[in-house]
């Protein structure tokens, strides 16, 4: 009888809600890679799992502890004549490495964000984004393979199934033979205390719709986020290196502004959340369906969904999302 093993990649503090979820449903010999593990992590998957390049007590730099996992991915897939390999994309150096690899048993591919549903275009078009990646492979010892068409790499590669919150929602739906729902249930925290307020994540939106459209829409949500009451806590983006929230608001504190919102919300125990478009505000309606979530830039992004035309409103609100539409805003 072939042995059974499964391997999970992740590398995004997001990465981690599915991967727990994905965890418990995995055959065979569980191993593992995410580079920022915490301790609760741990102990919620529990003994028997195996880390891919130590990454359960990570030291040194990144670099190396993915040069040993790729060594490791090695000789799984040479002894275990069952193997599912379980990663949101391959754009990452590991999981390129795991998914284009010569003996990769079944490729799974899983959410992140809200990347599977629209036409998201793997960037390694730009001959700068193919040598950064080919270098930090390179570093880690590793072959990095360029794909294109869509950045979750299922039109350069077969799969066998994916795993989404919205499996009805999802781009390239033809291109997974099966498809599971995933249910996000380990955000969950039965306990979190229901305070209430409103939770704002800012975003550099200035990068995706321009200074003066930025402008407008900051000034807009701003005063939304007033008329909504109560307390109000900022957090900021981390590319984001000097923001100023309005004096009333509280900025989050150091060690919770680390975390994914996600996670963060669970410990502040606020009602709402407020955003312009980022990623969170899907996974936070479907972890936490008592938390109404508001997008109020949504309609400015302009997308394809298989080809098309569409703006990033459409999908925030198939999932649950309030999308914010103001009136007028500079061209």
């Amino acid at each position: 009888m072939a042995r059974i093993a499964s391997i999970l990649i992740g590398f995004t503090p997001f990465h981690l809600l599915p991967m727990l979820e994905l965890a418990g449903e995995a055959q065979g010999e569980l191993h593992l890679f995410h580079p920022d593990l915490r301790a609760d992590v741990l102990h919620a998957l529990g003994p028997k799992v195996s880390y891919l390049g130590g990454c359960d007590a990570p030291r040194g730099p990144r670099v190396l502890r993915y040069r040993r996992a790729g060594r490791e991915i090695d000789r799984i897939l040479r002894e275990y004549g069952d193997v599912a390999l379980y990663a949101p994309h391959p754009f990452n150096p590991l999981a390129n490495y795991a998914l284009f690899h010569p003996q990769a048993g079944r490729r799974y591919i899983y959410q992140d964000g809200i990347l599977n549903y629209y036409d998201a275009r793997s960037p390694l078009a730009s001959w700068k984004w193919r040598l950064r990646q080919k270098a930090k492979a390179a570093l880690a010892g590793m072959p990095y393979t360029v794909y294109q068409g869509h950045l979750s790499g299922v039109d350069a590669l077969p799969v066998a199934g994916g795993y989404f919150t919205h499996p009805d929602m999802i781009a390239r739906a033809a291109r997974f033979p099966l498809v599971k729902r995933l249910r996000l249930a380990a955000a969950a925290a039965p306990d979190r205390p229901a305070e209430g307020g409103v939770l704002f994540l800012d975003q550099p939106i200035e990068q995706v719709v321009g200074n003066d459209k930025a402008a407008f829409l900051r000034a807009r949500t701003f005063a939304y986020v007033e008329r909504l009451g109560g307390k109000v806590i900022y957090k900021p983006h981390y590319t984001q290196k000097a923001v100023t929230p309005p004096p009333r608001w509280r900025m989050l504190d150091e060690a919770l502004a680390a975390l994914p919102a996600e996670e963060v919300v669970a410990e502040l125990g606020v009602n709402q959340v407020v955003s312009y478009f980022t990623s969170a505000l899907a996974n936070i309606v479907v972890a936490y369906p008592d938390i109404a979530c508001h997008a109020t830039a949504a309609d400015a992004v302009p997308i394809t969904i298989d080809g098309r035309p569409s703006t990033l409103a459409e999908l925030f609100e198939g999932f649950g999302v309030r999308v914010v539409r103001f009136d007028a805003k500079p061209d």
